[in-house]
């Protein structure tokens, strides 16, 4: 990662900065979590960092329902209902 996508909006970027966030990774999430942290000076880079904690507790949560699935799906007794499970998962 040569350079992370920070951002500085304003009150009027939030959406913007929403959708972005959603569709970054966790790693790139964590990072910019760290970052707001670290230089949390007004109030607008609070609310950034609170978006941003939040769509990682929405990643985190997805990721554990996905490990549910596949565990559940690899414990499952008959090959048939492995395959059944699995694409479920990939469907949610």
């Amino acid at each position: 990662m040569d350079r992370l996508p920070f951002m500085h909006p304003e009150p009027d970027d939030l959406p913007m900065l929403i959708r972005r966030y959603k569709t970054m990774n966790i790693e790139e999430l964590k990072a910019n979590i760290d970052y707001w942290e670290d230089n949390n000076v007004c109030s607008t880079r609070l609310r950034i960092l609170d978006i941003a904690k939040t769509e990682l507790e929405i990643k985190y949560k997805e990721r554990q329902e996905q490990i549910k699935l596949l565990t559940k799906s690899l414990s499952s007794s008959s090959r048939l209902s492995r395959w059944i499970t699995s694409l479920k998962s990939v469907f949610r």
